[in-house]
């Protein structure tokens, strides 16, 4: 994967550097994001204590015009290892890959493409690189996908959106079983800077496995910021095997002053613990918890933002009274976003 993924950059610097013997257009863009953390406190004492410098996301972006009507995008995304562990250089892999078409007024994409999952509710909360939004910080559902996707709007005036997406169910991983998946959004925007969404998907995990998504979210943005709300829950069904994993989150993004921004968020995992975690914030899987986010974002320059943060988990009494109840996780990070 990295020799593959080394070759292919370079074939995007080649690519760019001599647009005179090629018809398509495009060009590059990207972001990084980067931390001083400190774990202040944790549930696993051998993280207790850690701190250092990394880089949590590198984003590389190709975005090129095939022809008049048809456009692509190809990038790349790195990542330091994040699991407290491992001296591995950044990693580098494919996020997206696809090709970008009209039909009939409608958005066509194809390839490896971003699911209607989250991708709203991303660009409205804004801060991503402060940390992602619930369904992907818990494992629930993938940021991508290998599949088609159709969107559009039903009227002019553009109040009501929707997509359709059809897709392997295997992030951007290699397809390995027949299982597939479907997944379906509706956004609504009945005035200015409100913004309402349902969402649902299916997935047929193979092996009798099947996993359903519904989800609600509504947000408002104004001159002085905005407000977001969802309720996400998981269905999964197997057999005589039924789980459901349930959450609420709920942020506020004001502007308190030019170029300065105070953030605030806070997620609930309801029915039962996360799955899965993330390396570099692991959560406890043995109870429910409660996750905040505090903090401030400064705008030093253009595209360069300075994010000093706290980041706070609280658990639940775990329903197995033979374990026991995980400590707080304290996490202190000052956090340096910049785009080019």
């Amino acid at each position: 994967m990295k020799k593959f993924s080394a070759i292919m950059l370079a074939v995007l610097v080649v690519f760019a550097l001599m647009p005179s013997q090629v018809k398509a257009e495009g060009s590059f863009k990207g972001y990084m994001a980067s931390d001083y953390y400190y774990v202040l406190n944790h549930h696993d004492s051998g993280i207790e204590g850690r701190h250092g410098l990394w880089f949590r996301r590198i984003y590389l972006t190709y975005n090129g015009n095939v022809t008049d009507s048809i456009k692509m995008r190809l990038r790349f995304e790195m990542n330091s290892p994040g699991d407290y562990a491992s001296s591995n250089t950044l990693d580098a892999f494919v996020k997206d890959a696809y090709l970008s078409f009209k039909l009939a007024g409608q958005s066509v994409n194809f390839g490896i493409i971003g699911p209607p999952t989250f991708g709203e509710i991303e660009d409205i909360w804004g801060y991503r690189a402060l940390e992602k939004t619930p369904l992907d910080l818990y494992k629930l559902r993938s940021s991508r996908d290998f599949g088609i996707a159709v969107s559009g709007n039903f009227d002019k005036g553009k109040t009501v959106s929707y997509t359709l997406m059809f897709g392997n169910g295997s992030s951007n991983k290699a397809e390995t079983n027949n299982g597939k998946m479907i997944y379906g959004c509706l956004g609504f925007r009945p005035v200015k800077g409100m913004y309402i969404e349902a969402y649902g998907d299916y997935e047929d995990g193979g092996s009798g496995k099947k996993y359903y998504v519904y989800q609600g979210f509504a947000s408002y943005s104004g001159d002085w910021g905005r407000v977001g709300f969802q309720y996400s829950n998981k269905h999964y069904d197997h057999e005589d095997t039924s789980m459901d994993w349930a959450l609420i989150s709920g942020f506020a993004v004001v502007k308190a002053a030019k170029g300065l921004d105070v953030i605030l968020r806070y997620d609930k995992m309801l029915d039962r613990p996360v799955p899965k975690t993330v390396d570099y914030i692991p959560f406890s899987t043995d109870a429910t918890h409660s996750f905040i986010i505090a903090g401030l974002s400064f705008e030093a320059a253009k595209n360069i933002r300075i994010i000093p943060n706290v980041k706070l988990t609280m658990y639940d009494d775990p329903d197995d009274e033979t374990i026991e109840k995980p400590g707080n996780d304290v996490y202190a990070n000052l956090t340096l976003w910049f785009k080019f």
